[in-house]
């Protein structure tokens, strides 16, 4: 009983926080500009967190960092440093107004390793 009252409140707790940024992927950049002509293209990218389950117990800003996170975890897999963002795309609870707010946020981006900062007119 312990145990499973134990495994139950981790699982509460982790669907409360955001996804966590890998050691350095912290340092990517993610915009919705267009990176600069030295920029290469290495991947798309995605992001998302977030489903009905866990909706009520995780605040939206966490939902939307949790999507950014995953997505820079993978950019930087890929040796990117740039992500320009495509779609973005939030659900929110329509059916149960009791519930309220959004209860998923997806990111897709195109990962770019770039020269410098990687912004401006390409």
């Amino acid at each position: 009983m312990k145990k499973t009252l134990l495994i139950g409140l981790s699982i509460g707790l982790a669907a409360c926080a955001a996804k966590p940024v890998n050691p350095g992927a912290e340092r990517i950049f993610v915009s919705h500009q267009k990176p600069s002509a030295g920029c290469v293209y290495v991947g798309e990218v995605r992001g998302s967190q977030g489903n009905f389950w866990t909706a009520e117990f995780t605040r939206d800003r966490y939902l939307l960092e949790g999507a950014r996170n995953e997505m820079r975890n993978q950019a930087h897999s890929l040796g990117a440093n740039y992500v320009k963002i495509e779609t973005e795309s939030h659900s929110h609870n329509t059916a149960d107004h009791s519930l309220g707010g959004t209860f998923s946020s997806t990111i897709i981006g195109n990962a770019y390793r770039c020269p410098g900062a990687g912004v401006g007119s390409a």
